[in-house]
């Protein structure tokens, strides 16, 4: 009797434990899905929404433009169906970042040290898609359009540091939305990493992403 109580004992633990993993995974699989909506289709959106001096002088311009954006969305979109199935390099990630953001009129520079950038999926992944969403907020809200992309070795992992010379911000007064504390914190941290922020008025804004090969 005292071996079948421990039998089911440790068959109901069995199950808590597959049932708690179960939740978790979902719950990780969302705040993804959450964080690739807020990166990707809202701030296409945003983007599309947003009032430029061109609106009313070159409206075939404008149209033109809503078509490029939709275009490089629909490829995010594929690439994103794809992903699980490819690996790439951390550098090759970042130039793409680069390059499609510069459709919507950011100039970064890359700066790259001869490293071996090689790093597991789930970390590549979560350092270019915060990478990616840092380089959207200086488009956003720095007021400037050039940006400094710097990719290094540091600490026995790989660290990737965006610096724009924009309007930056009072960290102490502005509260940190979604994009922050998601998209890029919490991001890098289920991975093992970290990201600090540093910005002020008028001194632009830093971000330094990190993960451990």
């Amino acid at each position: 009797m005292e071996i079948l109580i421990a039998v089911l004992a440790v068959g109901a633990a069995g199950v808590a434990a597959y049932l708690i993993g179960l939740w978790r995974g979902r719950v990780a699989e969302r705040a993804e899905l959450n964080r690739y909506i807020h990166d990707n289709v809202l701030q296409a959106l945003e983007a599309m929404a947003m009032r430029t001096p061109s609106d009313s002088v070159d409206a075939e311009a404008k149209l033109t433009e809503f078509r490029n954006l939709a275009r490089a969305q629909a490829i995010a979109l594929r690439r994103g169906f794809d992903e699980l199935a490819v690996g790439g390099r951390l550098t090759e990630d970042l130039a793409a970042v680069a390059t499609d953001l510069a459709r919507e009129g950011l100039r970064a520079q890359l700066v790259m040290a001869e490293i071996d950038d090689q790093l597991p999926e789930a970390r590549r992944k979560a350092v270019r898609d915060a990478t990616k969403e840092a380089l959207r907020n200086t488009l956003k809200h720095a007021q400037t359009t050039q940006v400094t992309v710097r990719v290094e070795e540091r600490d026995g992992g790989i660290a990737v540091t965006t610096r724009d010379h924009g309007v930056g911000f009072d960290m102490a007064q502005r509260p940190r939305g979604f994009g922050i504390n998601e998209s890029i914190i919490a991001r890098l941290s289920q991975v093992g990493g970290y990201a600090d922020i540093v910005s002020r008025p008028g001194g632009g804004t830093r971000v330094t992403l990190w993960v451990p090969r």
